[in-house]
């Protein structure tokens, strides 16, 4: 998946450095020029571990070892009226909390730079991004097969959320007539583009984005959006990393 990016509401539609930009509509060069303004948008980003064929094997072995500990498909025991009741492992939601494996903290400590930088880059970047401290307010760990699902759901008290895929077999590649195998799908917070649809908002007819679990690969996206994990079968087990952050400036 490309990383997703809308330019800032201060950005003209031909400016150069130099071009004053003042108010809603007005500002010059081209005072009576059409000018586009982003509000609202919704970003996502992505990002490849570059450690990550050395460091998942192991990785994967620490998270099996904490399953085979547990007792229950969903550890955690939030919200199991979502998640199919087999195919499904769900561990308790304080894995960065409580691991000391090294290769782990090593990749969460990739993640927590990726989220700063990404609530750097959506707020502006022109604050001195070392003043943003990410806490990871719940965290967690999946293993599915057998057709098991995480049905379509919000995120409670965190601001940005992320999902890490760590290993995966039989990753669609192409559209596909049918739901695609094991992904990610996040729907649109403005389906169909509002109660009437003609081609004046036809470029928000995309209800939803399918994101292909692609092992080594980061997506970050915000709390408000909607999503599910669609169900997964394959050769291997569909093993991911989750969580839930917040933000907070300091300094």
């Amino acid at each position: 998946m490309n990383t997703v990016t809308q330019r800032g509401m201060s950005e003209h539609a031909n400016a150069t450095p130099s071009d004053p930009v003042t108010g809603l509509y007005g500002g010059a060069p081209g005072e009576y020029e059409l000018t586009p303004r982003n509000y609202w948008a919704t970003t996502l980003f992505s990002r490849k571990y570059r450690d990550h064929g050395r460091d998942a094997p192991a990785i994967i072995e620490h998270l099996y070892e904490i399953k085979r500990g547990e007792t229950k498909n969903i550890a955690s025991d939030v919200a199991t009226s979502l998640k199919s009741k087999e195919g499904l492992f769900e561990s308790k939601f304080d894995l960065f909390e409580k691991t000391t494996h090294p290769g782990l903290r090593q990749l969460i400590a990739f993640i927590e730079s990726s989220v700063k930088r990404a609530v750097w880059h959506v707020n502006g970047r022109d604050v001195d991004i070392n003043r943003i401290k990410v806490h990871f307010s719940d965290s967690w760990f999946h293993i599915t097969n057998n057709s098991g699902f995480h049905d379509a759901h919000y995120h409670g008290g965190c601001s940005w959320c992320g999902v890490y895929y760590l290993q995966m077999s039989d990753i669609p590649t192409d559209a596909a007539s049918h739901a695609a195998n094991g992904v990610n799908r996040f729907y649109s917070p403005r389906p169909s583009g509002g109660k009437h649809s003609d081609f004046g908002n036809n470029y928000l007819g995309a209800a939803h984005l399918d994101v292909p679990p692609t092992p080594g690969t980061l997506v970050l996206f915000p709390s408000y959006l909607l999503h599910s994990g669609l169900p997964y079968k394959g050769e291997k087990d569909r093993v991911i990393l989750s969580f839930n952050s917040t933000s907070t400036l300091e300094g």
